[in-house]
């Protein structure tokens, strides 16, 4: 039988131990707390499903998922989800990126 590691991806690390890992509870940041709500939100409005969540972010590429925090993951698989659904096409997120860019320098 051939080496289980190979068959995982890079999110599927039960039973390895990588690196030091801290479980200590922190204070989240402001825009942490409203990704956190817009997920809830978007669950309550029937267009945002866990597993989809999940999905998008596994689905992501190893260098994508080791250099994005917990909350960017969430927000990268959200804007993912949301294209795949039609709520939102490339040009409206695209135009919305550039003017938070723009604000926030």
């Amino acid at each position: 039988m051939g080496d289980t590691k190979e068959l995982r991806g890079v999110h599927d690390v039960g039973g390895l131990l990588d690196e030091p890992f801290e479980a200590s509870e922190h204070d989240y940041l402001p825009w942490e707390k409203r990704v956190h709500a817009i997920r809830e939100l978007l669950a309550e409005k029937g267009l945002l499903r866990v597993d989809e969540l999940r999905r998008a972010i596994e689905s992501a590429g190893e260098e994508e998922y080791r250099k994005l925090t917990y909350y960017e993951q969430w927000v990268s698989a959200i804007c993912k989800v949301m294209l795949e659904r039609g709520v939102v096409t490339d040009d409206e997120l695209g135009r919305r990126i550039a003017e938070i860019d723009q604000r926030d320098g």
